[in-house]
């Protein structure tokens, strides 16, 4: 029968072991659900942070790495090809690739407190080329 000080120690670990874990940037296969999250998120401006300019629309999902913060949220970073729209009418998925000026690869982060909250775009990077 294991000692208290052998589950005391145990369980320290595990906390130890979690908190380690919820800095950490992992990536993940994007589904259809990460898709439609990115989609629903770029589509709706009201839901960008003040900081964000750029307002883009997605033609691909390349990549995605998710985040979670300190206070529970996650952080989607997702890596799209798409395009500036210019404006907040075209936002959104994209038609083509011609349709707009500046396409081009782009890291897109979403931020998503709950599953019940409304997602939040916090950033729109365009990516150069190295």
């Amino acid at each position: 029968m294991p000692s208290l000080r052998a589950i005391a120690s145990s369980i320290f670990a595990l906390t130890l072991v979690s908190s380690a874990q919820a800095g950490a940037r992992a990536k993940t296969n994007v589904t259809d659900a990460d898709s439609a999250l990115l989609i629903s998120a770029v589509s709706d401006v009201s839901s960008y942070s003040s900081g964000v300019s750029t307002y883009p629309c997605v033609y691909k999902v390349n990549s995605l790495e998710t985040q979670t913060t300190s206070n529970g949220a996650t952080d989607y970073n997702f890596g799209v090809t798409g395009c500036n729209a210019g404006g907040e009418e075209f936002v959104g998925r994209c038609p083509d690739l011609t349709s707009f000026a500046a396409c081009g690869n782009y890291k897109i982060v979403v931020s998503s407190e709950s599953k019940t909250s409304k997602p939040k775009v916090t950033s729109v990077k365009k990516q150069t080329s190295k």
